[in-house]
């Protein structure tokens, strides 16, 4: 279907960060031009609000990125955080982008049919389900619902009259993310004692010689109801113990239920701070500017 698609934009022109921030500066100059045109200082005043709140936003983003501090995941204590380490599938949510169907960890895509300003979103979706950061020998799930995710992986092409834009996180590759990070079995709404003590459990199933090896007390090679019970005490005690969490313990980044940023991404925490940083001085330019040509008019 896509054989010999043009592609739009080089590689460093389709970064999000760029054109997420970049229309804010669209936005003001579009005013700042409207004011010059016209002779209307209300214009240049929009501009400023304009400029400012984008300032505020990206000056927001920088410091919540720069002022907290990275953390390993097994030592990373509950609310918010700042996390890196490798992204993973969750065997029971493969995802792939409807586009391409390339495996990945999340997509987003638009469909627009028409040219120039006849062009129209026809078909766009953003993915919500679940994945992994893994860090070491430790993993959570990472609930990507709510996210700003920016990702250096982004392609625009061309088919006939309609335009695709994919973004996507891919697997096995270098992960950012900010967010809030919550214990399952410390959850508000009660004990998840049994939860992760059947995740536990499930996972010595993967291995029946070792777990008969620890369990079949009889020796006949079948694990029957008493020791399967005795089995199911032990990860209850291991788990209140905090001995060994289960490889899939549904320990979760997600939205912060406080407010705040959820970022994602592929870009490291330097990269992004470093970013938002010269966005952030960049906005405030451009709001001396307008308050500049608002006081000239």
């Amino acid at each position: 279907m896509f054989a010999g698609n043009d592609r739009l934009w080089p590689s460093t022109l389709r970064s999000p960060l760029l054109w997420g921030e970049a229309g804010w500066s669209v936005a003001c100059a579009f005013l700042l031009y409207a004011g010059l045109r016209t002779g209307l200082a209300g214009f240049a005043y929009a501009g400023a609000v304009v400029a400012l709140t984008a300032w505020i936003r990206a000056r927001h983003h920088y410091r919540q990125i720069a002022d907290i501090p990275t953390v390993r995941l097994a030592a990373a204590a509950q609310g918010r955080v700042e996390l890196q380490g490798r992204g993973a599938p969750l065997p029971d949510y493969p995802v792939h982008s409807p586009l391409t169907g390339l495996p990945c960890l999340w997509f987003e895509y638009t469909v627009a049919r028409g040219e120039g300003r006849q062009r129209r979103v026809v078909r766009a979706d953003t993915s919500t389900r679940p994945f992994a950061l893994r860090d070491g020998d430790r993993q959570a799930m990472v609930l990507p619902e709510g996210a700003r995710v920016i990702s250096r992986h982004r392609q625009s092409w061309r088919s006939g009259d309609e335009t695709y834009t994919e973004s996507v996180l891919l697997a096995d590759e270098p992960l950012y993310v900010l967010g809030e990070y919550v214990h399952d079995w410390t959850e508000s709404d009660g004990h998840r004692l049994d939860r992760q003590a059947a995740a536990l459990l499930q996972e010595w199933k993967q291995d029946q010689d070792g777990l008969k090896r620890r369990f079949d007390t009889d020796g006949d090679g079948v694990i029957d109801m008493r020791e399967w019970d005795a089995a199911r005490r032990q990860a209850e005690r291991d788990v209140l113990r905090g001995d060994h969490h289960p490889a899939r313990a549904e320990n979760q980044i997600r939205r912060p239920k406080s407010g705040g940023a959820f970022i994602l991404s592929n870009y490291s925490a330097a990269q992004l701070a470093a970013r938002f940083r010269r966005w952030s001085w960049l906005h405030l330019g451009v709001f001396f500017a307008a308050l500049a040509v608002a006081g000239w008019r």
